[in-house]
């Protein structure tokens, strides 16, 4: 993991908080401006790690809020620890979500600081080289947070320009796929100008793969079958990429950035981080703070009914548990099992695990297994995992069956991953060539539900599997009570949130809400 110490103070901390003030917010450190900062290839290498540190800000927080609360909530996968009510899992949604407004203001945080880099590229001293390379650099950063905004809220604001006034911020709804449009103009560039790989302390950055497989992704989730199956067979066929031996290893804090590995997020624990800390770093000096992730504390057992697991409350707030229905999902004694949850007699950090600390008898285990230990329990640094090869040969699968209709092709695919989980083969057998389309595509589903669990997919592969036709969530889907009274086609989309309605008068809410 990179340990790059940034002597500035690295960006002016520009950021637009749609969910706060709607307006932009700027930090002069010393004498430096923007007029004087955005020059020389110093002051870009510095400024490209703002982008990516906005990244942190979903992950950081020690009760899930952001990511963990808001894109693996909701999900057939997990359930709520609390007894009670528990809104986004139920699909109680509200636009005074705190959870989504995060998500949604951070995201624009993340566009607007990527917006600064290149809209003070014209005028820059950097070669056309490394323009290009920069370029790139904020355009995939971009994509990330705009996938997110589209794919949640359907067709929120498009700012592709960087905003000076808040007249200007007053922008309403995009058009329906115009967010989509940028995201893949975006990622062809990126493809086209990123390195294919880093090395020493710059590993981490973004890659030529990652914007092709993520390019990919778009185009699947656009229903694009044959361009998706393009830009996936391309990566799958680089040689840049290769599945771990043990399927155990991608989730292994001492082997981050390993080969199976396309793009992760970068954590680190109260150091300089490569991508920074968070905007939530310890006051007077935002470059020692907070640069975790709060998976750690959120996923590991606390106590039911009176049952505690060792280290409860201090070190795991109990707040994922494992559904009986994905537990079920997996075929007898697959070799996946105890590196996706706990099961009763694992060795639960030296102590035999017991289901009476989990509401549902399991608790996620993803991750959790090569734990190091620090002082501060809430921060754990083990990178997340966005884009894995796994994941790469599994949505090809789901392009050349969708897109080509070739079976042989997508259970080729889904059996690499297989046979990676199980070498005998004696366990999970092969998947037919000879399958029907039904048959291949519920193959698809399921080896993406077990290999992928608690990486954050889930709900997004439910919803656009519904709009696409292939499952009908009501019927196909069990969330448990009372999510799936509650769940209707409304979910599809999550709800702009109040205070963006409230400040933007342009801006519709999603119907329903």
């Amino acid at each position: 993991m990179k340990t790059r110490k940034i002597t500035l103070a690295i960006f002016l901390s520009i950021g637009i908080s749609m969910g706060c003030e709607n307006k932009l917010d700027l930090q002069p450190l010393g004498e430096l401006n923007s007029e004087t900062f955005y020059k020389t290839f110093e002051d870009f290498e510095a400024a490209s790690l703002s982008p990516y540190s906005t990244i942190l800000n979903l992950f950081y927080e020690q009760n899930g809020r952001g990511f963990y609360n808001g894109i693996e909530y909701p999900s057939d996968d997990s359930r709520h620890g609390g007894q009670g009510i528990n809104s986004n899992n139920d699909f109680n949604w509200l636009p005074n979500n705190g959870d989504f407004g995060w998500i949604f203001s951070e995201s624009y945080k993340g566009v607007m600081r990527s917006n600064v880099i290149l809209n003070s590229l014209p005028s820059s001293e950097l070669s056309d080289e490394d323009k290009s390379r920069f370029e790139a650099e904020a355009k995939f950063i971009r994509s990330y947070f705009y996938f997110i905004l589209a794919t949640n809220w359907g067709s929120p604001p498009l700012i592709s320009e960087l905003i000076t006034t808040i007249a200007d911020s007053q922008v309403g709804n995009s058009q329906p796929g115009e967010v989509l449009d940028l995201v893949e103009a975006d990622l062809t560039f990126a493809k086209e100008n990123l390195p294919s790989s880093w090395s020493g302390t710059d590993v981490g950055r973004a890659t030529s793969g990652a914007a092709q497989a993520f390019l990919g992704k778009v185009y699947l989730y656009r229903q694009k079958y044959s361009l998706a199956a393009t830009e996936l067979n391309a990566v799958i066929n680089s040689g840049t990429y290769s599945l771990q031996d043990n399927f155990g290893d991608n989730f292994s804090e001492s082997l981050e950035n390993n080969s199976e590995s396309i793009f992760e997020i970068q954590f680190t624990r109260g150091d300089f981080n490569p991508w920074l800390p968070t905007d939530q770093g310890l006051a007077g000096n935002e470059n020692i703070g907070h640069a975790g992730t709060g998976r750690t504390i959120v996923f590991r057992a606390s106590c039911f009914l009176g049952n505690c697991a060792p280290g409860a409350n201090g070190q795991g707030y109990g707040r994922m548990h494992v559904t009986e229905d994905l537990q079920n999902e997996f075929e007898e004694n697959d070799p996946r099992i105890p590196f996706t949850f706990y099961r009763e007699g694992d060795d639960y950090f030296g102590t035999p695990y017991s289901p009476t600390w989990s509401i549902t008898g399991a608790t996620p285990s993803k991750y959790l297994l090569d734990y190091v230990a620090y002082a501060q329990p809430n921060a754990g640094s083990n990178n997340e995992r966005v884009i894995r090869l796994a994941d790469v040969y599994l949505m090809a699968a789901e392009a050349e069956l969708l897109g080509n209709n070739n079976v042989q092709q997508a259970m080729d695919y889904v059996n690499m991953v297989r046979r990676r989980a199980d070498p005998t083969g004696e366990i999970l057998q092969e998947r037919s060539g000879s399958s029907s389309l039904d048959e291949a595509m519920e193959f698809i589903m399921h080896e993406r539900r077990v290999e992928l669990a608690f990486e954050g997919h889930r709900y997004a592969d439910l919803v656009r599997w519904h709009q696409a036709g292939v499952i009908n969530i009501p019927q196909d889907v069990d969330f448990g009570d009372p999510a799936n009274e509650n769940w209707s086609e409304t979910n599809l989309l999550k709800p702009y949130p109040q205070r963006e309605l409230d400040l933007i008068s342009s801006l519709v809410q999603n119907p329903g809400y």
